[in-house]
């Protein structure tokens, strides 16, 4: 039995190992997109990272766990959802080739042997028997049984809504509708891919005779956020972003110091060209140039790209009564402290130094809120109606002889669809 199960705790996205760093979970080869399955589909899910460890790489084991929709372990035993093995180990491991920084590229392609739909963690540890864990991933698994489909004119903007976007929805149950379609139905909303902030057990508004309606309620209301930071490292020599102040070069390997950045919050909102959150690994340096081959994954880069130390700089005249990090798909939307800012009092800045691979990065400065569990970066970075995002609407379903909650259906939006 996981040690997780026998502690009865919450799994959620995390780095147990601080030596593992550019950790990308995505479908098929498109490594910008989000982690999900659709039951019996003809696909998979790929896992990458680095290991920044010295000496021999050392070996990671794989295994799958059902979830509740509060992500508690769920007591089905596996045979019951996954047609697989308990344990499985990577087994393509790359040494990197060239870099000023050594490391190990890990991969593994998770092949879609799911029994049933549901919400699942993949967990990869460093030993076989499953107790010392490294990383976890959270994903679903959907069977496309109800129909989604929006109302676009359910954006209000007025007063204190200017922060907020709105959603409205209804679902078509079709073969599941049922008398007690309010208790079995309840919905999750996710907001460019993040499990930190999503809104779960959302309860229809109305329930029609042929639909179930959602609309008119706290949870619908999302604050909007706004536009990502975008970093762009693919080369230090040919091309930089234009918020790199100095590169500093060594043997052991090169700094990147950014220029102190300002928050946005009150500021006039800015509409900019963004991955939602998201990061791409890219190699733009020396005579390795992969810019036109990249189609989504680059495997050459995953191998041959370096990682820089970059130092991110926030101006603040007094410290946050929160703690501040840099946050993004990179370091998984989780209170790791290898991306939390120190604040310097005598500069009047926060600071941290991060190593990242060469690459394309979208983040933002957001302050971590304890009581809920989830980053906020409006406070720092400002909120706007007019940002774009991207929903995932998940619709989610426990009959009365179902033993675990189901995903039945799921549609990604917009905020921009009409």
């Amino acid at each position: 039995m996981l040690v997780s199960l026998l502690l009865n705790l919450v799994l959620t996205d995390t780095i147990a190992d601080r030596l593992i760093y550019t950790v990308q979970f995505y479908r098929g080869e498109n490594t910008l997109s989000f982690p999900f399955l659709g039951l019996r589909e003809e696909n998979f899910l790929s896992l990458e990272f680095d290991w920044l460890g010295e000496g021999a790489p050392r070996d990671f084991w794989v295994r799958v766990q059902l979830c509740s929709p509060d992500w508690q372990p769920s007591p089905l035993p596996l045979t019951e959802y996954w047609n697989g093995p308990l344990t499985e180990r990577i087994t393509e491991v790359l040494p990197a080739i060239g870099t000023r920084v050594a490391y190990v590229h890990y991969r593994y392609l998770l092949r879609n042997r799911f029994l049933r739909s549901g919400l699942y963690v993949l967990e990869v540890y460093a030993d076989e028997g499953g107790t010392i864990l490294a990383l976890r991933r959270r994903f679903y698994v959907v069977e496309n049984l109800v129909r989604i489909t929006l109302d676009p004119d359910a954006q209000v903007v007025t007063g204190a809504r200017q922060q907020l976007q709105s959603l409205a929805f209804s679902i078509y149950p079709a073969g599941l509708q049922s008398l007690q379609a309010y208790q079995e139905f309840s919905c999750m909303i996710l907001q460019n891919g993040r499990w930190d902030n999503a809104r779960r057990g959302l309860k229809p508004t109305f329930v029609h005779s042929d639909r179930l309606e959602y609309r008119f309620q706290p949870g619908l209301d999302l604050p909007a956020g706004v536009e990502f930071r975008l970093l762009d490292i693919r080369s230090v020599t040919r091309r930089r972003s234009f918020q790199v102040e100095r590169t500093l070069w060594s043997d052991s390997g090169i700094v990147v110091r950014l220029m102190a950045e300002r928050p946005r919050a009150g500021l006039a909102y800015t509409r900019q060209i963004d991955l939602n959150g998201r990061f791409f690994i890219q190699l733009q340096d020396g005579g390795l140039d992969t810019a036109r081959q990249w189609l989504g994954r680059d495997a050459l880069s995953a191998q041959q790209a370096d990682y820089f130390w970059v130092e991110f700089r926030l101006e603040a005249s007094v410290p946050y009564e929160k703690p501040l990090y840099v946050v993004g798909s990179f370091m998984g939307w989780s209170p790791d402290p290898r991306f939390q800012l120190k604040y310097d009092a005598l500069q009047g800045e926060y600071r941290v130094r991060i190593p990242l691979k060469q690459g394309v990065y979208d983040y933002l400065y957001a302050l971590w809120d304890e009581s809920q569990r989830a980053f906020n970066a409006e406070p720092i970075e400002g909120s706007y109606f007019e940002a774009e995002n991207a929903y995932a609407i998940l619709a989610v379903y426990k009959g009365f002889t179902d033993r675990e909650a189901r995903i039945v259906g799921h549609r990604w939006v917009s905020s921009y669809e009409r």
